[in-house]
């Protein structure tokens, strides 16, 4: 229609603008039929009067249809009028019933319109609480609180969409309520009716009891239900220390997990006390809602305060780290205060656990040895461990891992190196170590491994810990050294070079751990002599190891007389052998044929593996040789040769599944000769009992005859040669009578 607007469909109850137009008398007609373009027949609406080109047509009693101005002049064609159509809206709660702490409501609503905006009003809610509720969502061209004196709240509407409700925002009581929704400009509306109940908000510890070694680090876990969100305090007025975090679940698991060092807790060092990786824990509860008061309601400004000021708890700075002893851990909405008797109260517990903190002990050290690498080389724990076999001779090359069973320094290590509190399983730098056990860090711990020996006028070789790679788990440690390294000992090592390893923990003998007087207090500083902070005065726990380094050395099984390892012509010939090189580690045999020999071969075996015990066995296919070929066995570690041996190709290797022989008996009493065992795989003729001898295990030493009668051979006979017995006899005969002149002699 004339005036200037593009739009051309109305809803009813909107307010038209008709402009550009000439002043003076218009009558508004509804359209009956049209001729083409052109208006055929009309009906009387109403009349208006244009002032200064305008009229406002008011449609809030006008039905359907299509309408255009008569008069100034105007066509009266489609070109010049306007459709009216009553707009279409519908409003429902996605829930019948949500909790006060719900978040995300959804009010669903429906229209043929695409975008409008909503009047929202509700009996028993003001505007302020309107606007925490829904204050968040858009709106289009006009403010929220445009209707606040009525007690309405303006929203975006939508065609097929929802307005979202937060209700935890609103401090509102449970109960029905009736929401009314009536489109901003248009004569739609409609109603929506909800629940709100009380929020059924729990916040519940995963374990009714931690336990862990004071000085170390623990894992909270808190379940929540209703909330995203709780309290933590730890302590309490009967173990002189309190303190208070907010924790927030972050990756929408209904939960919490967040670590404690409990070395660190109440120091100058307690905002690093606390850490989480996948949620939020914050250690100034107070700036996240929590209040502290004394019994009149009196504030106090944080938890600090409330636990230090004589109005609180009343308990001081701490004289040093947090000792073994049970303390309680209470959720809550962060509400604390003091009775008269100065004990705490805390407003709306949720749930109590325990953490009780035991004292450190040291149980025992073990050594290891892993294949070659980097001291830092395993991503954690777990890996390292598969890579580890426990031994006391190390190769040296391989990598010594040095397990010590005691606990009490994590948290001490965690802090000094500044790693989160739940990545220490994953390796530290152990220069955090070596200052630890510092003698002049007056902590307590001690640690050695030494050299039994040294060189006249010098001290003897040490483990030098800064050039290691230290993981924790659970009550233990694991240091990590490379033996190739020239650095790992603080002198030169070599073949053969023993070590003794002492760990423990000392005290003085009458004066305890100490904190400084500086409020709050260093978490590292002692001020008295040398002592472990969670022992007594004259306390001490210690445990030992001892290993040996040497050279990397292999042997070959098989080995003949003349110095030759025997293998056999087999599609899978086995050669085994016993190293002392780590199991794991990447090693290949290879057989290659002598320079006199045709055709030549080279044959390797890249995938034998060495076996916990230090056997390795490897198969090769020496098809392409023959019997009595001479060739060269080498052990390989990487490109290296460890051992070289000569080797002869066979027809057969005794596989070690035949009993030993027995020694021969001594000379004396005549006896029967044993039945002979069954022969093994190489087909030797081995006694029942062990010996070639008679029942007795003894030769006939008067005449030098066997007297019993000879046993049967074993299995198999097909190598014994028919005609020959005598003769086998005889040799028997005369390896005793030598082994007799040996005893003798």
């Amino acid at each position: 229609m004339k005036g200037g607007s593009s739009q051309n469909i109305y809803y009813q109850g909107q307010e038209i603008v008709a402009s550009s137009l000439s002043d003076g008398d218009y009558v508004l007609r509804s359209v009956d039929e049209y001729d083409g373009d052109n208006v055929s027949s009309s009906t009387f609406e109403g009349e208006y009067t244009a002032t200064d080109g305008e009229i406002e047509i008011d449609t809030s009693n006008l039905e359907s249809n299509d309408y255009f101005l008569r008069g100034g002049g105007l066509d009266e064609n489609r070109d010049n009028v306007f459709e009216l159509t009553v707009q279409d809206f519908s409003a429902e709660w996605d829930e019948d019933t949500y909790d006060t702490g719900e978040e995300a409501a959804e009010l669903n609503v429906e229209s043929q319109r695409n975008s409008y905006n909503v009047n929202v009003s509700a009996d028993g809610l003001d505007y302020e609480e309107l606007n925490a509720i829904f204050g968040d969502t858009a709106i289009n061209g006009v403010d929220h609180d445009a209707n606040s004196d009525d007690d309405e709240i303006i929203v975006r509407g939508y065609r097929d969409d929802s307005i979202e409700a937060n209700f935890s925002a609103a401090d509102i009581d449970a109960g029905d309520y009736e929401f009314d929704l009536e489109v901003y400009d248009t004569e739609a509306s409609d109603s929506a009716s909800v629940t709100i109940e009380e929020e059924d908000v729990s916040a519940d510890f995963a374990d009714g009891v931690t336990t862990t070694a004071a000085g170390d680090i623990t894992e909270v876990t808190v379940e929540l239900e209703d909330s995203d969100s709780t309290f933590v305090s730890i302590g309490g007025e009967d173990v002189g220390f309190f303190d208070v975090v907010y924790v927030e679940d972050d990756d929408d698991d209904d939960e919490v997990t967040f670590q404690v060092n409990t070395r660190t807790l109440g120091t100058n060092a307690s905002d690093d006390a606390y850490s989480t990786e996948d949620d939020i824990v914050e250690p100034d509860a107070a700036d996240n809602g929590a209040t502290f008061e004394d019994e009149d309601g009196t504030p106090f400004d944080n938890a600090t305060h409330f636990s230090q000021a004589s109005g609180g708890l009343d308990q001081g700075d701490l004289v040093r780290p947090i000792q073994a002893g049970e303390y309680d851990l209470i959720a809550s909405n962060g509400e604390f205060s003091v009775d008269s008797d100065g004990d705490l109260v805390v407003e709306n517990e949720h749930d109590i656990a325990t953490l009780d903190l035991v004292e450190p002990t040291v149980s025992g050290v073990t050594t290891h040895t892993a294949p070659a690498d980097d001291t830092d080389a395993a991503d954690d724990v777990e890996e390292l461990l598969e890579d580890a076999t426990a031994v006391e001779d190390i190769a040296l090359e391989d990598r010594l891992v040095v397990q010590v069973e005691a606990d009490g320094i994590e948290g001490y290590v965690a802090q000094q190196s500044g790693e989160d509190l739940d990545s220490l399983n994953e390796g530290v730098d152990g220069a955090v170590l070596n200052d630890l056990v510092d003698d002049g860090n007056e902590q307590g711990v001690n640690f050695e491994v030494e050299a039994t020996s040294a060189t006249a006028n010098q001290d003897p070789a040490q483990l030098d810990f800064s050039e290691t790679t230290v993981y924790f788990d659970d009550g233990q440690f694991f240091v990590v050294a490379d033996t190739s390294s020239d650095d790992t000992f603080d002198k030169s090592v070599s073949d053969g070079d023993s070590f003794d390893v002492t760990y423990e923990y000392v005290t003085d003998d009458d004066e305890r751990y100490r904190f400084n007087t500086d409020s709050p207090p260093a978490w590292n500083i002692n001020a008295n002599a040398d002592s472990f902070p969670y022992f007594a005065a004259g306390d001490d726990a210690s445990a030992e190891a001892s290993f040996s380094l040497a050279d990397r050395e292999a042997t070959f099984d098989n080995e003949n007389a003349d110095d030759q390892v025997e293998v056999a012509v087999n599609e899978e010939a086995s050669i085994t052998g016993t190293t002392n090189v780590a199991p794991g580690t990447d090693i290949s045999v290879r057989l290659r044929s002598a320079s006199g020999v045709s055709p030549q071969f080279i044959l390797t075996d890249d995938d034998a593996e060495i076996s916990e015990d230090g056997t390795f066995e490897a198969t090769l296919d020496t098809t392409e040789g023959e019997v009595d070929n001479e060739a060269t066995l080498r052990f390989r570690v990487g490109s290296s040769n460890i051992e070289e041996i000569d080797a002869l190709l066979v027809e057969s290797v005794d596989d070690g599944e035949d009993g030993e022989d027995g020694e021969d008996g001594e000379d004396g009493e005549d006896g029967e000769d044993g039945e002979d065992g069954e022969d093994g795989e190489d087909g030797s003729d081995d006694g029942e009992d062990g010996s070639d001898d008679g029942e007795d295990g003894s030769d006939d030493g008067s005449d030098g005859t066997d007297d019993g009668d000879d046993g049967d051979d074993g299995d198999d006979t097909d190598d014994s040669t028919p005609g020959f017995g005598a003769l086998v006899a005889l040799v028997a005969l005369i390896a005793a009578a030598l082994l007799a002149t040996r005893r003798n002699d």
